[in-house]
């Protein structure tokens, strides 16, 4: 396929401002000039020792073999406690191109959740494209872009076709002819499954109880990558065979960052779901982790921690070395703390030495920690705050959630822990207002009405990602 010019891509510009990607053009525009596209710099990077390991191949290596990195749950524009992140993000994917220069990776995959809101701030767009740009202009690298809950469909997709001539390809939805998902290598068949919204997988039918439409979804789950595997069985001639995803996987370890998908997670499905695949590379969980214990299905996890209680797992990227003949190599890569995220609890009289050893214990060059503080002792709430802010201000480490001791309520006996609104889920909120109206949780008539609630729930989350 020709290349694009700088001028077709100001024009395609001028098409898609109206769709929130504009943005991109220009940045993209630079990426496709004849310069950029015949002066790609091949200079070492520079690195710091250990960083980053030994590539595991020479370009001129006589053995055909292919490199690819899974990545996910990037959260472009996501804030915690309303602070911005884009300072991280951005020392995110400085690294990853770096890495994927100095290791000559050949296909980046990213499985869901580039963005996290439908409608991503203009900082988020900027930081996506540019590094796009940076990856075409100065790399071999290919990129395989899905869409996650998060994402918007119509965002991701609407310079795609522009972006397949950068060699990058984006699924923002399913298609509706699985052979448009199949993408050959020279020595692997790519089946790109982005996040599959109910109605790519079932009909609404009246009448359908909560548990049978479950059932629907986790079926309809299955029968799409079975379809997707025989279209690309057809193809494969011997070479193996890697599918993408975004979803729920029974067994795995979530997180709260991670909203809840296919009517609750109710609809997750097992590791036998991607029985023929030879890898798949899972976004949506956020935490690092194989499905039923097969190292062939995997989540690569966030590169940032995105809520307080992800904070004792490590971040990791996921190397694949693909040889023909032989099994896939999965590397796990470790990523650096950008941020450390710390969950305290400690007496209000020994807050200025609890968050003076945080900020011992915090990554070196780092952005300052946050902290989410629990304080075991009553203390009138203003006396607190104020408290907080001068040994927040004196060691240099942001306080940015604060929970008090849970009290009891004498009328009702439920324990009152002084949450916000925001800090609550849907589901809890509901699950508070049955509880109030004294329907007994091992009713049925308090499964059925949960079930109805997640139904709702989830498909106004997927018209806000259209």
């Amino acid at each position: 396929m020709g290349r694009s010019t700088s001028r077709d891509c100001r024009a395609a510009g001028d098409i898609l401002d109206n769709s929130g990607v504009g943005v991109g053009l220009g940045i993209l525009s630079q990426a496709v000039s004849p310069a950029a596209c015949t002066s790609i710099d091949h200079s070492e990077p520079e690195l710091q020792p250990g960083k980053i390991p030994p590539s595991p191949h020479s370009p001129n290596s006589p053995i055909s073999q292919m490199t690819i990195l899974h990545t996910a749950d990037w959260h472009l524009g996501a804030r915690l406690v309303d602070h911005d992140r884009s300072a991280e993000h951005q020392s995110f994917l400085d690294w990853l191109l770096v890495f994927i220069r100095v290791q000559a990776v050949d296909l980046l995959i990213v499985a869901g959740d580039v963005f996290d809101s439908a409608n991503p701030p203009q900082t988020a767009l900027t930081q996506y494209y540019r590094f796009l740009a940076a990856l075409v202009s100065t790399t071999h690298c290919q990129v395989l872009i899905i869409g996650g809950n998060h994402d918007s469909a119509a965002t991701l997709n609407a310079p795609r076709e522009l972006l397949r001539s950068l060699r990058v390809v984006v699924h923002g939805s399913a298609p509706a002819d699985h052979l448009e998902a199949v993408h050959e290598f020279p020595d692997a068949v790519i089946c790109a499954v982005p996040f599959l919204r109910e109605r790519d997988v079932r009909s609404a039918t009246a009448g359908q109880t909560h548990d049978e439409a479950v059932a629907a979804v986790r079926e309809g789950i299955r029968a799409h990558y079975h379809q997707i595997l025989s279209a690309a069985q057809a193809r494969a001639a011997g070479r193996p065979i890697i599918a993408t995803g975004h979803l729920t996987a029974i067994g795995v370890i979530g997180a709260s960052s991670e909203r809840q998908i296919h009517i609750g997670n109710l609809a997750a499905v097992g590791a036998d779901c991607f029985a023929g695949f030879d890898y798949t590379a899972l976004g949506h969980i956020h935490r690092p982790q194989n499905v039923g214990g097969r190292d062939q299905i995997r989540y690569s996890g966030s590169p940032l921690y995105l809520s307080f209680d992800e904070s004792a797992n490590a971040k990791q990227v996921l190397l694949l070395t693909v040889i023909p003949g032989t099994p896939i190599t999965i590397t796990p890569v470790p990523l650096p703390v950008w941020r450390g995220l710390f969950c305290v609890e400690c007496a209000s009289t020994a807050l200025m030495r609890t968050l003076r050893q945080v900020k011992a214990g915090a990554t070196p060059d780092s952005f300052p920690p946050w902290v989410e503080l629990t304080i075991t002792d009553p203390i009138p709430p203003a006396e607190l705050a104020l408290m907080v802010r001068d040994v927040s201000a004196a060691t240099g480490v942001d306080v940015l959630k604060i929970i008090r001791p849970a009290a009891t309520s004498a009328t009702t006996g439920h324990l009152l822990t002084g949450r916000h609104l925001h800090e609550t889920t849907p589901t809890e909120v509901f699950s508070e207002k049955l509880r109030r109206l004294g329907i007994d949780p091992d009713h049925p008539e308090y499964h059925e009405l949960t079930g109805t609630f997640l139904e709702l729930l989830n498909s106004m989350q997927e018209s806000a990602t259209a």
